[in-house]
């Protein structure tokens, strides 16, 4: 099993230390991995958490934290050094169960809010792992959307986005984001953004997931709510009542997908036949027309707002993502310089600590979880 890892900008510092400026950090420009034993040296990071799949993380004031085990049904709670504390759940469909669990979060400090994804449902815990209750969307339209992604907002109030078909031309696979805050006191939504999309409709249909639009959510300060969708360039910010409040474009452009990406989609290196399909029915096989214009989004302990570029065919390993404040000016353009361990998903915030979910880069297939600080040169 590999152990954590930890990102470098010029210097890491271990022990008590002062916030750092992580402005100054992303203006240096690079962020280098190098190996870190002390967080989480004896978690079996690779055993807990099998898939790149498992990508969520919910933080507690003291630095604990919640991640999900996507394939497993299970959530893991850890302390602050990254030791395993607890883990509970299990793959079904009962109270308490899970099926493919995914984004978290924690409301008004005591509940832990679970997207149980495969039931359709949210699912809530104590901090304990005690199961609550589950909460359903949409209730009274008919079957319950998928949920997609969710924040917690406070108050007893959630914002998540839903899935929902939608009708379109024959030609054409279309479907409806929809932006919902949840009261779970009363069960009232208030709906404050949508968004459409589609892809073309072939005979033999080739899904890639990462070429489909996904919602972002996070609550930014005490009372706005930041929604994107990587389909759309707008960053929008909202209030609890719904009320839109502000928003601006990033600066970034649509790719146009192409073959090779396919071709990397698909793994043509360690999966041949999948390409040999694609060569055999490429005339009854249509491609979308473009890429999403970033691949994720995140806040770090700032309220900076990280947008990943998309690398959607990996034709180098960087990883690169451009920084905004929430007016909207672009503030630095970082590259990760991945060495020895390269992230897979993007980076989390906790106070003056930053997290994130790294492989290494000789293809081997382990996965760590890894705790670094990011400091000026």
């Amino acid at each position: 099993m590999i152990n954590a890892v930890v990102f470098l900008v010029a210097v890491v510092m271990f022990g008590p230390a002062p916030q750092p400026d992580l402005l100054a950090a992303y203006k240096s420009g690079t962020i280098r991995v190098v190996s870190d034993p002390a967080f989480g040296a004896k978690t079996e990071w690779d055993f807990l958490f099998k898939t790149s799949t498992d990508r969520w993380t919910a933080f507690l004031p003291n630095g604990s934290f919640f991640r999900t085990a996507f394939a497993e049904g299970l959530v893991h709670k850890f302390d602050a050094e990254g030791n395993l504390l607890t883990s509970f759940g299990r793959k079904g469909q009962g109270p308490g169960d899970l099926q493919n669990p995914g984004a978290l979060d924690v409301l008004d400090g005591k509940t832990l809010v679970v997207n149980d994804m495969g039931n359709r449902r949210l699912s809530l815990f104590d901090l304990d792992g005690n199961f609550l209750e589950t909460v359903k969307l949409g209730e009274g339209v008919g079957s319950p959307p998928s949920i997609l992604s969710l924040a917690a907002l406070g108050g007893n109030k959630l914002v998540c986005a839903v899935s929902e078909g939608r009708t379109g031309p024959p030609t054409v696979i279309a479907a409806r984001y929809r932006v919902l805050i949840k009261d779970l006191t009363d069960g009232q939504e208030i709906e404050l953004a949508a968004f459409d999309w589609e892809k073309p409709r072939s005979k033999f249909m080739v899904r890639v997931i990462e070429w489909e639009p996904a919602v972002f959510l996070a609550r930014v300060g005490p009372d706005r709510v930041l929604v994107a969708c990587s389909g759309s360039p707008e960053i929008a910010f909202f209030s609890f009542s719904g009320k839109k409040l502000a928003s601006f474009s990033l600066d970034a452009e649509r790719t146009k997908v192409t073959w090779k990406h396919l071709e990397f989609a698909m793994n043509a290196d360690k999966e041949p036949k999948n390409m040999e399909f694609v060569a055999r029915n490429k005339a009854d096989i249509k491609l979308p027309e473009y890429l999403p214009y970033f691949s994720r989004l995140a806040l770090d302990a700032d309220e900076n707002i990280l947008v990943y570029d998309y690398n959607p065919a990996r034709f180098s390993r960087d990883v690169s993502f451009k920084v905004y404040a929430t007016d909207g000016r672009l503030l630095a353009a970082v590259k990760i310089d991945p060495v020895e361990y390269e992230p897979v998903m993007p980076v989390h915030f906790w106070k003056n600590f930053a997290y994130a979910y790294l492989t290494k880069t000789d293809g081997d297939g382990s996965f760590a979880f890894a705790r670094f600080k990011m400091a000026a040169r």
